[in-house]
């Protein structure tokens, strides 16, 4: 049965929350399974449905689990990466007319100050979102500025600095697209992925070479840190402390 826009919309949030992505592939739109696997709508809603529905554990007392072997190396970088200041950057993404268009865009700097904060009008027409906007009422994107507009901004912030990503190959592949739509040429980025990292930190692999990828919510609920309303200033903000509690945690 198809689908309204709406429930589109909620579906597509849902995929998103749990680590599904849409990628295009010889001119086809694909779903991607967190491990970057070709599926379905119906077998990820599957999947997730099911994980869902997995028995609670034994609540009878257990030794705790022996920390993971990457963990002393993701704690390092840390530290590391935090004292060489790197910039934060977060981006919102709605799917128009079936392009990616970024909706959203902040940066922040180590030490919670907000570098460049703004909504961004799509190149396409908002007639309909199929996209995870969360926050974001529709007649104010008719009024931001287009990503040209912003480019002379962001610009020297994206190539003079290292930046700390949460997913970040889906959203640099979003900025190229964009700074490719509109022609504006984009040098390499010196970028780490928050995601990745927290991935090894948390340790849980779900195959040999694979670990268990968590979403934004899932890696602060573990440290009790609070995303808001999840624009994207919000989630910058969110990935600096996480970035910051990792730099200080003694294992």
């Amino acid at each position: 049965m198809a689908l309204d826009n709406d429930e589109r919309s909620q579906q597509n949030a849902a995929l998103k929350r749990h680590g599904y992505r849409w990628a295009k592939e010889n001119n086809q739109w694909i779903l991607k399974d967190p491990q970057g696997k070709t599926t379905t709508p119906e077998k990820a809603i599957q999947a997730i449905n099911n994980r869902k529905a997995l028995p609670p554990m034994s609540t009878a007392p257990s030794a705790p689990p022996a920390s993971p072997i990457e963990r002393p190396a993701v704690l390092r970088w840390a530290q590391q990466i935090v004292r060489r200041r790197p910039l934060i950057l977060s981006i919102k993404t709605a799917t128009l007319a079936t392009i990616d268009e970024i909706v959203e865009l902040a940066i922040v700097d180590i030490y919670g100050q907000i570098i460049f904060n703004s909504l961004i009008k799509p190149g396409q027409p908002i007639t309909s979102i199929s996209g995870d906007v969360q926050g974001i009422v529709t007649n104010q994107l008719t009024q931001a500025p287009s990503f040209p507009d912003i480019w002379p901004q962001i610009y020297p912030l994206l190539i003079q600095n290292e930046l700390i990503i949460y997913d970040a190959a889906f959203y640099l592949r979003s900025l190229r697209q964009a700074a490719a739509r509109y022609q504006l040429a984009l040098p390499a980025i010196v970028s780490h992925c928050m995601m990745t990292k927290y991935a090894l930190y948390a340790g849980e692999k779900i195959s040999e070479r694979e670990y268990k990828i968590y979403d934004l919510n899932e890696a602060c609920a573990e440290f009790g840190i609070g995303i808001g309303n999840q624009q994207a200033s919000e989630n910058a903000e969110a990935v600096r402390q996480l970035l910051l509690v990792l730099a200080n945690v003694t294992d």
